[in-house]
């Protein structure tokens, strides 16, 4: 019997297989098949046909439920997996509430770590959302303290993505992204499964804060204009490129680009005091999340797709301002990151990149001790890390109660 396979050593597997088929009947699984198979699939891989399928990990917390709708619009996706691992957050109801609306994805829900591997299964892309935010007593919580909060949510997260979704894009959202960023990357490449065109830390909300902000002031429109933003996500490392845009109002003065500069990175804790103390802008972060993620389908499966800001691991440190981690624009086509669009800076911009660089080096380096288990130490050059002045957000009576007499 000639057989037809152009690997030698998988002729000889087979000719060991038939002649002691008679042998091997009675087991389900012989040795010999089971080798047989492996190398089947080293050799002659079947290519994987993708389902279009999104994860969302964290999909009960507030963020992920409006991620999750706004994802139900999309055609790109056919199948949407809901997954949270808090019964409190009932994420199976939220899911049934969203299955009802008329569009043409598909929704799953998971409850609990028991089928954290069925959300995971042969999926495209993961996002890790959810976890803890900036919250009360005070709005200007160090992201330090945040990190040591969400990181086991997020590494245990990061591992099951390593196991069970090996091919998907990981796109990282759960505050403080520029230490979740490095845990992730480190978590995976423990397990052998990095690549560093797919895993994005999400800063979407910075840019479209700073191009709403900017087209504000200029009187123009923001669905015609696009402002990345460098560097970091966190707050003491946004680098908003005011310059960038063509069309700029004609009365810009430096003035106006530091105050807008200081909104965007203060933005967080401003919408926290306007919000009576109560959370983030949580609303703004889960539809920057939602066109994050949509974008990243579109490059997978429509061709190439840009993205505003990305915290990524750069092709070419040398090209972007000497930096390995940066927030830069990127382009996204069928295997991750195509291109790293590295935007041009001023004087100000460059300054206030330098300035910034120690803040995201520290973040950075908390993100991989606690991946590989090196000691932490705080930076020599900075007593303490990037911190705004202390002040108690002001309580303020809900609008639909009555004061007492």
């Amino acid at each position: 019997m000639r057989i037809a396979c152009p690997h030698e050593k998988i002729k000889s597997i087979l000719l060991k297989s038939a002649q002691s088929l008679s042998t091997l009947t009675y087991k389900l699984r012989s040795p010999a098949l089971i080798q047989l198979e492996q190398l089947c699939e080293q050799y002659c891989h079947v290519p994987r046909i993708p389902p279009r399928k999104v994860t969302v990990i964290g999909a009960g917390s507030d963020v992920g439920r409006i991620v999750c709708m706004l994802l139900k619009q999309q055609k790109v996706i056919r199948t949407l997996a809901m997954y949270d691992e808090h019964p409190a957050r009932c994420v199976i109801g939220v899911a049934t509430d969203i299955a009802h609306i008329d569009t043409s994805p598909a929704v799953e829900a998971y409850q609990g770590r028991t089928f954290l591997k069925k959300a995971l299964n042969d999926a495209d892309v993961v996002l890790i959302c959810g976890g803890a935010y900036v919250s009360p007593p005070c709005c200007n919580i160090l992201d330090r303290d945040l990190f040591f909060q969400n990181m086991p949510f997020v590494r245990s997260a990061a591992l099951a993505s390593a196991e069970f979704a090996p091919h998907a894009i990981v796109a990282v959202q759960t505050p403080p992204v520029d230490a979740n960023f490095t845990l992730v990357k480190y978590t995976m490449k423990a397990a052998r499964r990095y690549n560093k065109r797919k895993v994005l830390g999400i800063n979407s909300v910075s840019s479209m804060r700073a191009n709403q902000l900017f087209c504000a002031v200029g009187g123009m429109d923001p669905t015609a204009n696009q402002l990345p933003v460098v560097c970091g996500t966190g707050r003491c490392t946004r680098v908003p490129c005011f310059s960038v845009p063509v069309k700029k109002p004609n009365s810009w003065s430096h003035t106006e680009v530091k105050n807008l500069t200081r909104l965007v990175r203060e933005a967080d804790e401003l919408i926290c005091k306007v919000k009576s103390n109560y959370e983030q802008g949580h609303l703004s972060i889960g539809f920057a999340t939602a066109r994050f993620v949509t974008c990243l389908m579109k490059g997978l499966f429509e061709g190439s797709a840009y993205i505003d800001s990305a915290l990524v691991e750069q092709g070419s440190p040398s090209q972007c301002f000497n930096m390995k981690y940066c927030s830069t624009p990127v382009n996204v086509s069928k295997g991750g990151i195509s291109q790293y669009l590295i935007p041009k800076l001023d004087g100000y911009e460059s300054s206030l990149l330098e300035d910034s660089k120690l803040d995201l080096e520290d973040m950075l380096n908390l993100g991989r001790c606690f991946a590989s288990g090196d000691d932490y130490y705080l930076p020599h050059e900075k007593v303490w890390p990037c911190l705004y002045p202390s002040k108690d957000c002001p309580v303020v009576e809900p609008c639909g109660k009555k004061a007492k007499n």
